[in-house]
């Protein structure tokens, strides 16, 4: 469905003029074609592609320094994080000093601290460049952030009356590059500072002595605040915001207002082409509802818009959650969870009508659909606090471990689901109001197991600090769970015709599981729980003074048909003429030295 997309809507579409193969089957062909398109042409050609392919495309380019120019700032920053530093530098030698300046901004700066140590790993990378980009950018505006740097890595001084106290200088390394000034270095990479002071001074010596004084002369504290004020003006330019700005967008918001339609849009920081970075699209999921509104949506300046409008929130997202804004990881979570919120918003907004979507995606803003899936958690993690604290203390005594973990994701600031591959299992924003109501039955089916326990199976508090600690198996009351209860209560049924969750002694356990199973044909083959035993269990239980919902009794043969599995997994392949190793075996309680009694 995805590729049908693509082919429909600009949003999506392949502007390539060429099979994508031949960039590696036939690159002359590719090379004479691309020869033949214009700076604007190969951009579009680059927007929205895999980074090796985006790499590949300009590496066959005639015209890559000006095309690399061309692309988004963005664009070309998430091309070099996808590609890594080290398969990035061809990328690198050929961005413009805007584009590495909002680099160094995003990479050199975490929240409100400068961090030298980046910042010193990507001047020795851009040293490995053919022509490095950083003596033009020294040479460029925002002094301060480079007197920060050196700062950061040099101690200078210089021989004169004023300056020629070398204190604090011990076993760091010496060099001056005129006889007046002496640096010495607080790192160990000095090489690629060396050869970058020798350049400068070779293009603008004046420029390298103010420098230079402005490292002996300028206050660290308030110069890192100036830099940072210059270096947050700017990125607010590119829509990443400080932190006190960026959390407004956990702002709740109904979805009835959604149906209030934009009297103005926002002009957005564009590229020399007016093209919006396209890399969010990566992350978009063909199963969701926001992605096939996106299908069908017909407005080119719209989708130019809505691009920008993913990029902004995706950054406002990681700023307002305490993220590294160059952390690769942290990008793509962003991106994920931003795309989640929206689509949960829209489908509230849309009432799932793909039509009435894509006219709201028209006329609102993707923020506002942002809030309205918020909204949704909010009210989520209310409800999982809310019931941790009334219920909390009482089915810590037979939750699961792993229902547990569950139910505690669901208090996070950020709620959290979990998908589950074979062994293995994923958490993860919610992305779907699908997910809202697997969350919501979750919750639900606890409560309810809250009073089925206390009003179904009689147990209080005070059986739980007496009598049901008297038990061997299962080992520990970690393990005790819900679906080891109401089977113990199965057994007590079928032997005593009550309901008790009284541990079982072992031979009594014995002569349940002869009477639950049904006789087998084959020696060898699982056992089968006898359906009528079951069946009148339930209506047994179904007499408790709890005023039975549907969705109750919907609740406990689910219930019911997991003990039964539980049981047939557990016990259905045991010879029961043997002894029992009721350690290896889980699902019912057992007290090896002790009988009787009734809870």
């Amino acid at each position: 469905m995805i590729e049908k997309i693509r082919k429909e809507n600009t949003f999506f579409r392949d502007a390539l003029p060429f099979p994508k193969d031949w960039v590696k089957s036939q690159p002359r062909k590719v090379e004479a074609i691309l020869s033949d398109l214009s700076v604007e042409e190969q951009v579009m050609c680059i927007l929205g592609e895999e980074s090796f392919l985006q790499k590949n495309l300009l590496m066959l380019s005639e015209k890559a320094v000006e095309v690399t120019q061309a692309l988004p700032v963005e664009e070309v920053y998430n091309l070099i994080k996808e590609l890594g530093k080290e398969d990035s530098l061809l990328v690198l030698s050929m961005v413009s000093t805007d584009q590495l300046q909002y680099i160094f901004d995003v990479e050199w700066w975490q929240g409100d601290k400068f961090q030298p140590k980046r910042a010193m790993d990507w001047v020795v990378l851009l040293d490995q460049c053919h022509e490095p980009e950083t003596l033009e950018w020294f040479l460029g505006e925002d002094f301060d952030q480079k007197v920060v740097l050196l700062q950061a890595l040099i101690k200078v001084f210089k021989k004169d009356e004023q300056t020629d106290s070398y204190e604090g200088v011990e076993g760091l390394e010496h060099f001056s590059p005129d006889g007046i000034y002496d640096i010495f270095f607080k790192v160990e990479k000095s090489k690629e500072i060396k050869k970058l002071f020798l350049l400068l001074a070779e293009k603008d010596k004046n420029f390298f002595y103010n420098l230079l004084e402005a490292v002996i002369w300028y206050p660290v504290t308030p110069t890192v605040e100036k830099a940072y004020q210059l270096k947050t003006s700017r990125t607010a330019e590119r829509g990443i915001p400080e932190f006190q700005e960026a959390i407004g967008i956990y702002s709740s918001l109904d979805p009835k207002a959604l149906q209030m339609k934009l009297s103005s849009r926002e002009e957005l920081h564009v590229s020399r082409f007016r093209f919006s970075p396209r890399y969010p699209l990566a992350y978009l999921d063909e199963t969701l509802f926001f992605t096939r509104c996106l299908a069908t949506l017909d407005n080119e300046s719209r989708l130019e818009t809505l691009r920008w409008e993913l990029v902004c929130l995706a950054n406002k997202v990681i700023v307002a959650d305490g993220l590294d804004l160059s952390a690769m990881d942290a990008r793509k979570r962003a991106l994920r969870k931003t795309l989640g919120y929206i689509n949960m918003g829209l489908e509230l907004g849309a009432e799932g009508g793909l039509k009435k979507g894509v006219v709201l995606l028209d006329q609102v803003w993707l923020k506002s659909f942002f809030q309205v899936g918020y909204e949704q958690l909010r009210q989520i993690r209310f409800s999982a606090s809310t019931f941790i604290n009334e219920h909390g203390n009482y089915i810590e005594n037979f939750i699961s471990a792993w229902d547990k973990e569950r139910l505690g994701a669901l208090i996070f600031r950020f709620p959290q689901v979990v998908d589950i591959l074979g062994d293995s299992f994923n958490w993860r924003d919610p992305e779907s109001m699908k997910d809202i109501q697997v969350i919501n039955d979750f919750l639900t089916r606890w409560k309810f197991f809250s009073r089925f326990a206390r009003q179904g199976l009689g147990l209080n508090e005070s059986i739980w600090s007496s009598a049901l600690r008297e038990y061997d198996y299962p080992v520990d009351s970690e393990t005790l769970n819900l679906i080891t209860l109401v089977s113990t209560a199965l057994a007590h049924f079928v032997l005593f015709q009550r309901i008790s969750c009284e541990p079982l002694s072992d031979l009594a356990a014995k002569s349940f599981l002869n009477m639950i199973f049904l006789p087998g044909i084959f020696q060898d083959e699982t056992k089968l729980c006898n359906e009528d035993l079951i069946a009148s269990f339930e209506k047994e239980l179904l007499k408790a003074p709890m005023a039975w919902t549907d969705l109750d009794k919907r609740y406990l043969r689910d219930l019911l048909a997991e003990c039964v599995k539980n049981l047939e997994t557990q016990f259905g392949n045991l010879d029961f003429t043997q002894p029992v190793e009721w350690k290896f075996v889980q699902g019912l309680c057992i007290s090896i030295s002790r009988g009787g009694g009734n809870l």
